[in-house]
């Protein structure tokens, strides 16, 4: 019970402390690029972060529910190595089929920055991908402490680096037309990122070797059952996890940068700071797998149910934090540029809409691990397949005559419908968390309440001052979590 615990503290602490220094990492690029150039870096981040959902094709979660139910030391190496083969052959082919589609798209070739930026984006994807498979008898051997040292060592690494570029190297540089310099510094940001996940790549790899042996098992015949088996739901999760980065794929095709288009970096921010907390259920899961895979079917329910619970509690707390302070953490994190004015909407008109779609996107990983606890994942597909389908017929016709407008109506929409369709399968196999309805009720009625006098409270006091918005952001959330002390233990007992 302990070693549960212990690993859901690690990963959950760290990987929190990493999203601060995310949000450390935005405030440091958006005023540097400046807002043209940004779209173009957000453009390359989401091309690649949309292949890379499908070159993961949930590999990790089918490795760990698989391996930890092997007994022998001897079999559970080779499985190993034969999902880091599968996981190698998925990026190789995966990137290189993205790379030359790429140089396909006018709006990506006939532009400099992200042309090049492509390159050195792919190598960093790929990277960070196999750095994500070879974390795996860390946590199999109760050692994701290793893991969360080496994302902060990859947080450090990519913060250094940007300090010594935006103001010792490439200082004061004019992004608003190409040049040696402009496209020098844009592909040193770049590169920043790939230092990161190299340096995260090779503490996790020094460290994982004394637990399990490196080899990669090139299984053709294991590569062609895991596909034919899980085709369905690897599709299905990347439907539904990162149907929001379409948009800028979209946007950036319809509407190039280079032609003075703003949404794309108006959006980008916004979906950047609500990315970054993406990371708090999947590290929550990857912590308490170990202990719900051993439960029967009825202790599994509820124990996921607890689950649940306690991911809306931290989703509820994220939605009302960018939903009432938005204005305050576009303007501290990139600056006055990125805000609402007379001549366009800003990303802080855009917040609150992503962090509904952040709370919904909560639920729905949540159902999507239920879903893979009892091998139901297959039959998202074809519901997930249908709302994308009609996503794309109303996003075709909406976004060019509303632009964003129309994309935020169908993206909240479809989001609904995403989680209407894991809730619909999870209850046609009667695998739905059990949920205890008096915490709920008194969750819900708490957080109605806090909400209503954090409102009394922003009425009364202007947060124009930084150091006042800090102030006020951070006592409040402080006596909410204070409040939900009880909550929380109660919970992670139960799970």
């Amino acid at each position: 019970m302990s070693l549960v615990f212990r690993d859901a503290f690690w990963q959950i602490s760290w990987r929190i402390v990493s999203a601060l220094a995310g949000f450390f990492v935005v405030k440091l690029i958006t005023p540097y690029l400046w807002p043209l150039r940004y779209g173009d870096y957000s453009t390359i981040l989401k091309y690649f972060a949309i292949w890379s959902a499908l070159a993961d094709f949930w590999i990790y979660v089918l490795a760990l529910n698989a391996i930890w139910k092997v007994k022998e030391q001897a079999e559970k190496l080779k499985l190993y190595h034969k999902f880091l083969g599968f996981r190698f052959f998925m990026v190789a082919f995966v990137y290189i089929t993205a790379f030359i589609i790429a140089l396909m798209i006018p709006a990506y070739f006939e532009n400099s920055f992200i042309l090049y930026g492509l390159v050195l984006w792919m190598v960093f994807s790929a990277t960070f991908m196999l750095a994500g498979i070879v974390q795996l008898p860390l946590q199999l051997s109760w050692q994701m402490k290793q893991v969360s040292i080496a994302l902060i060592i990859a947080r450090v690494v990519q913060i250094v680096s940007l300090v010594l570029i935006v103001f010792v190297f490439f200082p004061n540089v004019d992004f608003s037309t190409f040049s040696p310099v402009s496209l020098s510094a844009f592909l040193s940001v770049l590169a920043t990122v790939f230092l990161s996940g190299l340096a995260q790549y090779v503490y996790v790899h020094y460290k994982w070797t004394k637990y399990m042996e490196f080899k990669i098992d090139f299984d053709k015949q294991f590569i062609k059952d895991k596909l034919k088996t899980n085709w369905k739901y690897g599709f299905s999760y990347y439907l539904s996890s990162f149907h929001t980065l379409i948009v800028l794929i979209f946007l950036s095709i319809v509407f190039p940068t280079e032609q003075g288009f703003t949404y794309v970096w108006v959006w980008a921010l916004a979906l950047a700071l609500i990315e970054i907390l993406l990371i708090v259920p999947s590290a929550f899961w990857n912590s308490i797998i170990h202990k719900i895979s051993s439960y029967d079917i009825k202790k599994k329910k509820k124990s996921l149910g607890y689950f649940l619970t306690f991911i809306l509690w931290f989703g509820f707390l994220m939605l009302f934090n960018f939903i009432l302070f938005k204005t305050q953490i576009v303007s501290i994190i990139a600056g006055g540029k990125y805000l609402t004015n007379s001549h366009h909407i800003g990303s802080d008109f855009i917040l609150p809409f992503l962090a509904i779609v952040l709370f919904l996107s909560f639920i729905k990983q949540v159902f999507n691990y239920i879903l893979v606890s009892f091998d139901k994942q297959n039959k998202l597909f074809y519901i997930n397949l249908f709302w994308v389908s009609i996503w794309v017929v109303v996003a075709l016709l909406t976004i060019p005559k509303y632009e964003i407008y129309g994309w935020i109506i169908t993206q909240i929409v479809l989001e609904v419908l995403f989680v209407a369709g894991v809730v619909y399968i999870a209850k046609k196999y009667d695998i739905l968390p059990i949920l205890e309805k008096k915490l709920v009720f008194l969750l819900s009625i708490a957080g109605i309440i806090a909400i209503w006098i954090w409102y009394l409270i922003l009425q009364k006091i202007s947060l124009d001052s930084i150091w006042m918005f800090l102030l006020v952001a951070s006592v409040l959330n402080l006596v909410y979590l204070w409040a939900s002390y009880k909550f929380i233990r109660y919970v992670m007992r139960k799970i």
